[in-house]
């Protein structure tokens, strides 16, 4: 493992993991103060089987199992109303960018256990050794990659969204040529 300076950079208040997860919480919050209740629940068959909705709480499960210390990513609340309200979305990606905002540089290295289901035929989990630091970068790409799909049932709808929106980061480095 790479060792991380804890000191951090002049002018950035954020380790680049947090200001990721920041990123794409400030893109879900742009998109859910966009939306009409109708267009958060629309599901765009048959090309998706979920609305957006039902992926934003998805996306909110991961983030906030990423904040726990034994980390499960199979918990999921199916059918919770998170799925259909967008204030609740809105203040549950307000509650865990305050959370974000509380991480320090230090942070990033703390240790902890990730559970993960393994195999598509039977109940197998596994367990994996990680860090605060790599699980904000798996929970900010899982996002992206949602967004993408996202992006698919507003596209149906006629729904206008921001260029960058379901692009990973590595894509939009390509396009400014930093790459």
């Amino acid at each position: 493992m790479l060792a991380r300076d804890s000191k951090p950079p002049l002018n950035e208040p954020f380790a680049v993991e947090v200001e990721g997860c920041l990123d794409v919480a400030a893109q879900a919050l742009e998109l859910l103060y966009q939306l009409s209740d109708d267009q958060y629940n629309f599901v765009a068959a048959p090309y998706l089987q979920s609305s957006i909705g039902q992926h934003m709480r998805h996306i909110l499960d991961v983030m906030h199992a990423a904040s726990a210390q034994d980390i499960d990513y199979d918990v999921r609340r199916r059918s919770h109303p998170v799925e259909t309200s967008r204030e609740i979305a809105i203040a549950e990606w307000r509650h865990l960018c305050e959370w974000l905002e509380s991480l320090g540089y230090a942070d990033m290295d703390t240790a902890l256990c990730v559970r993960h289901e393994v195999s598509l035929n039977r109940l197998a989990a596994a367990k994996s050794a990680s860090t605060v630091g790599r699980e904000l970068v798996f929970v900010s790409s899982h996002a992206v990659h949602h967004f993408a799909l996202i992006r698919v049932s507003l596209s149906a709808q006629n729904i206008g969204v921001a260029e960058t929106f379901g692009l990973a980061p590595a894509t939009l480095s390509h396009f400014r040529g930093e790459k």
